[in-house]
């Protein structure tokens, strides 16, 4: 996944940091270099530390994990606490304040899966149990989680690219996200910022690959490689999920139709060991060449009737085979 555009962070830190963002200068955001973050964050994470200048003097850093995995990771707290330390270890003198003190690293983590994110958000909940005089010394330092698929976009700030993601990740059909599309490449246009217009393109382009199944490679490859419209990639996609459905409808019909073999199976057998039990193995026996031409279920149940209505197993026969 791509590093967030400039105006993707400002815009996360408006929505969902209001109190916060109001003391922040935006015009001031920078992304920082690669060699400033270690080999310890991994290669992945060094496009994703920010910083931004504060009314009041000095900094604030923002560090962004971007967890797109469907499996939530229960050790959050304690990776992102990791990174922040690593991060303050690597800040020279210049970076500090009058007094020596470190600037506030604020960590987000966006969260894009489909399960509702579990994991502790304080590295002091994965603490165990203590007692009380030792509360004090429990570590605490809080991520802010932002979960894209919990998101009400309603309530977010108009025209923001957090509400925008918002918006199309949780539209559920590709009719829907064809509506949005107008609205926000208008939007686009009046910001007139190229790279985050070729990053929403990209980003739509995965959105939908997500949804489709199999097809979700082949779409993403094509989003990635190829320079077509949104338009025709919604209708492919469409066209797709169409597919999809068909695919999904001749699954479903399988299902149902190995269910009803098996349910007239599971009966054919009750009757058989009901026979059985009343007349005898011999007369079980030959009943199977009744049992084998029957494919209704329902055609049993006079068959079980019989069994407990008949006296003889001569009885019994004659009118299975005649009914």
């Amino acid at each position: 996944m791509r590093a967030p555009h400039p105006r993707t962070v400002a815009d996360t830190l408006r929505a969902v940091a209001r109190d916060l963002a109001l003391h922040l200068d935006f015009t001031t955001l920078e992304r920082m270099p690669a060699s400033f973050v270690t080999e310890h964050l991994g290669q992945r994470h060094t496009d994703m530390l920010w910083r931004v200048g504060t009314t009041w003097g000095g900094w604030v850093y923002i560090l962004i994990l971007l967890e797109f995995q469907s499996t939530v990771d229960r050790r959050m707290a304690l990776r992102m606490t990791d990174y922040t330390t690593t991060i303050w270890m690597q800040l020279g003198n210049e970076d500090l304040g009058p007094r020596g003190e470190y600037p506030f690293v604020l960590p987000i983590v966006i969260y894009n899966g489909e399960r509702r994110w579990t994991a502790a958000t304080d590295i002091g909940d994965l603490v165990g149990p203590v007692p009380g005089e030792l509360l004090g010394y429990r570590p605490r330092h809080r991520y802010l989680l932002i979960e894209i698929q919990s998101e009400d976009p309603a309530s977010l700030p108009p025209e923001n690219v957090l509400a925008m993601i918002a918006r199309f990740e949780q539209a559920p059909t590709a009719e829907l996200l064809e509506e949005l599309l107008g609205p926000l490449w208008a939007w686009l246009d009046t910001i007139g910022e190229p790279e985050l217009t070729g990053a929403f393109r990209k980003w739509i382009g995965l959105a939908v690959a997500r949804r489709f199944g199999e097809a979700g490679e082949e779409l993403e490859r094509t989003v990635l490689e190829e320079e077509e419209g949104t338009m025709t990639l919604l209708e492919r996609a469409r066209e797709w999920g169409k597919e999809y459905d068909r695919q999904w409808k001749e699954k479903l019909e399988k299902g149902v139709e190995r269910e009803r073999r098996a349910s007239i199976q599971r009966e054919r057998e009750l009757v058989q060991r009901m026979v059985t039990r009343r007349f005898g193995p011999s007369a079980a026996g030959q009943l199977l060449p009744v049992l084998d031409r029957i494919s209704d279920p329902e055609d049993i149940a006079p068959i079980a009737d019989a069994v407990i209505e008949c006296e003889t197993a001569e009885e019994f026969l004659e009118r299975v085979r005649k009914g």
